[in-house]
């Protein structure tokens, strides 16, 4: 009776391990596109009314907040993109369920769990635009993208909470590495590029951060991102601990 009680032990203490490990993989893929600059508007932008009328809006009254600084941005604005950017570190977020649901209709054959997230930044026009009735804004922004990459543009929905993934036919990957795309409303944006390549066990976040030590998650348009550098140690620190107690539970039934 006494060894099968020290096995619920081991059996208890595996099982609390095993939930440890999995919050800490998960907690790291947190702001690893912290230090990526903002993309530059490319020419003058488009916003085209409900009556399919074109207005140009200059670059200069296009403000582009980075990651890096979104501590700038107003009390009101910065709530609202710390709202946004934390649906990335949670698992069950809406996010999550929606990119799957995306995945599935738009890159069927491509995982969820496939897709990096390149950039994260907020965008504001310095002048009133109405969206709400087909209404986009065509930008192009800098980038490195490649003709060929899955890019995915999600803009969050300030009124709804969720992040709104703009359909494919309304992104397009250009030969000097920009991307065009027409947005339906504004807020904080997201990038992410669907890499079949990619072996990841969460959507991951790309370490952009130079001379420093990598995060646990990593990420490329055509390389590989994981969580599974934060994985292996959890998993061998926990079966070290399973080792000594099984070894000391050993020695205290043999006394």
């Amino acid at each position: 009776m006494k060894g099968k009680k020290n096995w619920k032990v081991i059996v208890v203490m595996t099982v609390a391990l095993l939930s440890l490990t999995s919050a800490q993989v998960f907690a790291s893929v947190a702001p690893s596109v912290s230090q990526k600059a903002a993309p530059d508007v490319v020419g003058a932008a488009t916003f085209t009314d409900a009556n399919g009328n074109a207005i140009t809006i200059n670059a200069g009254d296009i403000k582009i907040t980075a990651d890096v600084d979104a501590a700038n941005l107003t009390p009101e604005q910065k709530l609202i993109y710390d709202q946004a950017r934390a649906q990335f570190s949670n698992s069950d977020s809406q996010y999550n369920k929606d990119l799957a649901d995306f995945m599935t209709k738009n890159y069927p054959g491509i995982d969820a769990d496939k897709v990096v997230v390149k950039e994260i930044f907020d965008i504001n026009v310095g002048q009133e635009l109405a969206f709400g009735n087909g209404q986009k804004l065509e930008l192009t922004l800098s980038g490195k993208y490649k003709p060929g990459d899955n890019v995915i543009v999600t803009v969050y929905n300030k009124d709804t909470g969720k992040w709104d993934f703009i359909e494919s036919n309304d992104v397009t990957v250009n030969a000097d590495g920009s991307i065009t795309v027409k947005f339906p409303h504004l807020c904080p944006v997201a990038i992410l590029v669907a890499d079949k390549n990619t072996a990841t066990a969460t959507t991951t976040v790309e370490n952009t951060k130079k001379n420093a030590a990598p995060p646990a998650v990593t990420g490329e348009a055509g390389g590989s991102g994981s969580n599974t550098s934060m994985l292996i140690p959890a998993l061998g620190l926990g079966a070290v601990i399973l080792a000594v107690v099984f070894v000391a539970l050993k020695k205290k039934k043999s006394v």
